[in-house]
């Protein structure tokens, strides 16, 4: 109660999309990080072939943290069509021209895919009692704004039928998220001092 009057709704916070022409036409799969994104990585490489995107380019990024054991694995056994890398400092632009985007659920992933307007379907990472993603990939598959597959539920035939469900879908619709929140901030703080 003593600070209810100090609390202000901004908006998201998330960087602008980089305009690119990289990426056109790709399934762009990444799991931030790389640190735990290993069993979205496997399910990704053997759904591919289940879905109606079988034959586009699909980029994997496996994260800066992934080892080079992982990398190494996800090479060997990675066939033609795909690109293993570990990460893109042209990501947003990617995820603006991909044709759907395959990712766990962070804070930083959703935003910059909602802020691209990107088909996307996400496999929140929910291991030792983690809730956030799940909560958040919840709400935004009531909005209609993403597809989901569970963390527990993951294998190459969910994830498929969910690249398929998302793919039928257009992309999500500007503004349906604010995602105004570092402009709001700032005339805030301009406003208080």
């Amino acid at each position: 109660g003593k600070i209810a009057g100090r609390l202000h709704y901004t908006g998201y916070v998330v960087d602008a999309i980089k305009k690119t022409d990289a990426g056109v036409d790709e399934v762009l799969v990444s799991v931030g990080g790389g640190t735990v994104g290993q069993p979205l990585l496997q399910a990704a490489l053997d759904a591919r072939p289940l879905t109606s995107l079988r034959d586009h380019p699909w980029r994997v990024l496996a994260g800066v943290n992934a080892s080079e054991a992982a990398l190494a694995s996800l090479r060997q056994r990675a066939g033609a069509g795909f690109i293993i890398e570990r990460a893109r400092p042209d990501f947003t632009g990617r995820l603006a021209n991909c044709v759907l985007s395959v990712s766990q659920a962070g804070y930083n992933t959703v935003m910059e895919t909602l802020a691209a307007r990107a088909r996307a379907v996400m496999v929140p990472f929910a291991e030792g009692g983690e809730a956030e993603q799940t909560m958040r990939t919840r709400l935004l598959v009531a909005r209609g704004l993403v597809e989901m597959v569970e963390a527990d539920a993951l294998s190459p035939q969910s994830l498929a039928a969910a690249i398929e469900r998302r793919r039928a879908r257009p992309r999500p619709a500007p503004g349906d998220i604010d995602l105004d929140g570092a402009a709001a901030s700032a005339r805030l703080l301009r406003q208080w001092l």
